[in-house]
């Protein structure tokens, strides 16, 4: 079961173009496990510290690390939305209001798209 909150953004740039700059400049881990997931018209790009992190959603969801208060995140790329924009669907383990680093991950991604 997935869980999270979600929140939908648009980009007029490409899914290639998006994953370089997502790679190129994530600012809160140095190096990221990234797990890219190709289904239909949908791409699913898993981000977090590092595998570890990662192989724990399948056990606890999308969860904050309680020590770091970090949790692993989900960009799903729809490149069929439109013609002229794509949409992202951001997929947090927390409110970006209630959480740090929820905060931190959206406004990141708001930057770069």
């Amino acid at each position: 079961m997935i869980t999270g909150v979600d929140y939908i953004l648009y980009t007029n740039k490409s899914q290639d173009a998006l994953i370089e700059k997502i790679k190129e400049s994530i600012p809160f881990w140095e190096n990221p496990c990234f797990v890219i997931d190709n289904e239909d018209e949908t791409t699913g790009i898993f981000i977090s510290r590092d595998e570890e992190m990662f192989h724990l959603i399948d056990e606890k969801g999308f969860y904050i690390d309680e020590l770091s208060g970090e949790s692993p995140f989900l960009l799903m790329f729809n490149k069929k939305y439109s013609s002229k924009i794509n949409r992202l669907t951001l997929v947090l383990a927390e409110d970006i209001e209630e959480s740090k680093f929820s905060k931190q991950v959206f406004d990141w991604i708001r930057s770069i798209l």
